[in-house]
């Protein structure tokens, strides 16, 4: 009876004991592969080609550079010294640099010159003047702009001709605008366009020929003589 008794007692503690080892490992589940790298950061060796001009961000596109001046030195030169003896130029004379000097402080100056020099527009060369009226505008620029047309008035020449074949044309607010005629040339408005010229301030679009270049610097030289 006791080794019946054994024999029960160890069959129980066998039942007990739990699932055999072989039977949690018979069938193991398989694991997938590892992911290949190729299929993460893509094909390599045929990369997306980058996107065109028009796509590009912002800090990508290259900005357009600006127009390095280069003033007539010798007119530039002689219109800030005379400005400066004027005192309409405050500070030192820049005369000799005068790529250092803010083309609108001087346009500013010189119209303010020209204003008080009134009189010395009645001795002008009207075929020097009337060759910088038939070139346009030197810029579209509020001001400049009326000033250059109050000078095509003067000489009766129709806006409509200037501005058709005007190269800042689509940036103008003030295409084929007609201002009231003056029975005089207004020096403060010639001297505001010619200091844009001598200084080299107006748009890279604009040419000024030879025949032109002639007749502002006459213009110039007649007018700071006369108003010695």
């Amino acid at each position: 009876m006791a080794l019946s008794a054994a024999r029960r007692l160890s069959s129980s503690s066998t039942a007990a004991a739990g699932p055999k080892l072989s039977s949690i490992f018979r069938n193991p589940k398989r694991r997938s592969p590892p992911t290949n790298l190729s299929s993460l950061f893509g094909d390599r060796k045929h990369p997306s080609p980058p996107p065109a001009s028009g796509d590009e961000p912002l800090w990508r596109r290259p900005r357009p550079r600006p127009k390095t001046r280069e003033p007539w030195e010798e007119e530039a030169g002689a219109l800030l010294r005379r400005l400066h003896q004027g005192l309409y130029l405050p500070g030192p004379d820049l005369s000799s640099a005068p790529h250092a000097v803010s083309p609108d402080v001087v346009k500013a100056a010189a119209e303010r010159f020209g204003h008080d020099n009134q009189v010395v527009a009645k001795w002008l060369s009207g075929s020097d003047l009337k060759k910088l009226a038939l070139f346009g505008c030197p810029t579209v620029e509020r001001r400049t702009v009326f000033a250059s047309k109050r000078l095509r008035a003067f000489f009766n020449i129709q806006e409509d001709k200037i501005c058709s074949s005007c190269k800042l044309r689509s940036s103008c607010k003030f295409v084929n605008q007609e201002v009231t005629r003056h029975n005089k040339v207004i020096l403060s408005d010639t001297m505001r366009i010619i200091s844009l010229f001598v200084l080299d301030a107006f748009p890279k679009e604009l040419q000024v020929t030879a025949e032109l270049k002639a007749s502002i610097c006459k213009l110039l030289k007649d007018t700071i003589n006369l108003s010695s």
